[in-house]
């Protein structure tokens, strides 16, 4: 699913169907999308790639829920300073600390790539967008 070394990494943690539609349409942008399932599979994924520039996380999902993996990324010293975006469908009730926003579902695309593009500036090479 990773496209160049070159393009900014991103990995979403989400278990929802639209995942697929979301990787697609960043990696259009120019930006290379690793996603995971869950977080124990966001945290595998993290072990062995590159570091993503920014995370986009879903806080509900089976094996181990976005706030289990915000605990693990907060315990590990070369992760815990990696951006984290929620993304999720309705406004957590606790802190969200190790998080730099929280997105809403249903995701605008046009929204995202705002929220991401700080973190992540998209590769300049063979960008397509209209």
């Amino acid at each position: 699913m990773s496209h160049t070394n070159a393009a900014p990494l991103i990995l979403i943690v989400d278990d929802e169907p639209e995942l697929e539609v979301l990787a697609r349409y960043l990696e259009l942008e120019g930006y290379s999308v690793l996603t995971a399932s869950n977080g124990e599979e966001g945290l595998l994924a993290l072990a062995s790639c590159r570091k993503p520039c920014i995370v986009l996380l879903d806080l509900m999902m089976p094996v181990l829920d976005g706030y289990g993996f915000l605990q693990r990324l907060h315990d590990d010293a070369t992760l815990c300073g990696l951006p984290v975006f929620v993304v999720t469908a309705s406004f957590p009730t606790q802190q969200m600390a190790g998080t730099v926003g929280l997105l809403l579902k249903p995701l605008h695309m046009d929204v995202l790539l705002e929220a991401v593009a700080p973190y992540c500036p998209p590769s300049n090479e063979d960008k397509n967008s209209s």
